[in-house]
């Protein structure tokens, strides 16, 4: 395969499944969540609750730095949860074909529980249509990913091992007639199907130093603060990590949490600045400011209204 594993790795790899965007839009609740500072309730609070709710901010105190330092190449936007970052595997400006560092910076996404990640890069098709040799220096990790985090996931139990059916093998053959894993043990079928296990990749193409399309952003949004609702741990990026995943970010925590947009952009980039990457803003360029607050401006107005 185009990406190359170390041995002692390859022989704990096995196979996953990713699950694409497809575009529908979710009813998301948001619920108030602690802050640093008093903030409005969630201009969607009256939607129905969801099952869990928003993992919290930290507050802007002097912490708030070491709390949300992750990597020089990603930080965390909601600690434990939500990590902003740069194409997380082998790309033209850092790493390049350096196969090792790619797993390296992978592993420990995993290992901080990313469970989906989400491309805004519009120079690079969606993870599952990318050849294996890769598109203009940016190889693909949906691959690597996979059998990084297999390697990673504990084994599966005897009653999984030893069917001739399981919840993987599900997924592509035709229903069964007879019954399910799900009804003979649902601990079980719920424990390897469920996001914790399998990991997701979603595509939402955004041209670089560029703004979203407003349309299809919405949509988006809503899937992935429904997402963390569920307790989903998101990794979203795009190139370096600073233009368009910290525009979706601030958005997210604007619509998400109820806080304001100038909190939001600040919180975004003292995030960003934990990587010490030459102290650039996030998001990169006005557009992208202007878009964060036209955007969440917009869109409170319209969850006001219901």
């Amino acid at each position: 395969m185009q990406c190359s594993m170390h041995q002692s790795s390859l022989r704990a790899h096995a196979r996953g499944r990713a699950r694409p965007f497809t575009g529908t839009a979710f009813t998301v609740a948001r619920p108030n969540v602690p802050v640093a500072a008093p903030a409005q309730a969630s201009p969607s609070s009256t939607r129905a609750q969801s099952v869990q709710a928003l993992p919290s901010l930290a507050p802007l105190d002097a912490n708030y730095e070491k709390a949300h330092t992750f990597a020089d190449f990603a930080n965390w936007a909601v600690p434990g949860s939500l990590l902003l970052g740069r194409y997380p595997y082998c790309e033209p400006s850092r790493c390049a074909h350096d196969h090792a560092k790619g797993e390296a910076q992978l592993q420990q996404i995993l290992e901080a529980g990313i469970t989906t990640f989400v491309s805004l890069q519009a120079e690079v098709p969606a993870q599952d249509k990318m050849k294996m040799s890769g598109v203009d220096g940016f190889l693909p990790y949906k691959a690597t990913a996979e059998l990084i985090k297999s390697a990673l996931s504990p084994p599966p139990p005897m009653e999984i091992v030893e069917g001739l059916r399981n919840p993987t093998l599900d997924k592509f053959l035709p229903k069964r007639k007879r019954e399910t894993a799900r009804d003979l043990d649902p601990e079980i079928h719920e424990r390897f199907v469920t996001p914790s296990y399998t990991l997701n990749f979603l595509h939402m193409p955004v041209t670089d130093l560029s703004i979203p399309d407003a349309t299809a952003l919405k949509p988006l949004v809503d899937d992935l603060l429904a997402r963390l609702d569920k307790g989903e741990k998101l990794y979203v990026h795009c190139w370096g990590g600073r233009g368009r995943a910290g525009t979706v970010g601030a958005i997210m925590l604007a619509l998400g949490y109820g806080v304001s947009v100038d909190e939001a952009l600040e919180r975004v980039q003292r995030s960003f600045n934990t990587r010490q990457d030459n102290k650039e803003r996030s998001p990169e360029t006005d557009e992208q400011h202007a878009f964060v607050r036209s955007f969440v401006k917009q869109h409170a107005k319209v969850a006001a209204k219901h």
